[in-house]
């Protein structure tokens, strides 16, 4: 059995990269460099202790962070699993 643990977070950093999930339509990975995270209300933070690093998130085909231009992004993400986080619409 997995735990879920409820978490929100706004990530400041670099968009470096995009490409198709090929795993799951609809949907585009993006690589960010994390500069800053910040929590959100009462959810924990899980992107703090990856400030410094790279990090793919998932976000749906045509929301703004999909189409956001490579540079500076600002981002309300969550992570959904080890290894899996995604940019909220």
């Amino acid at each position: 059995m997995v735990q879920i643990v409820e978490n929100h977070a706004v990530i400041e950093g670099t968009l470096r990269g995009r490409e198709r999930d090929a795993n799951r339509p609809g949907f585009v990975r993006l690589t960010v460099r994390i500069a800053e995270s910040c929590r959100q209300g009462e959810w924990p933070d899980m992107f703090a202790r990856l400030v410094g690093e790279e990090l793919t998130f998932l976000a749906r085909e045509g929301s703004a962070a999909a189409t956001a231009p490579d540079g500076t992004v600002r981002w309300r993400v969550r992570m959904a699993g080890p290894g899996v986080a995604f940019v909220e619409d």
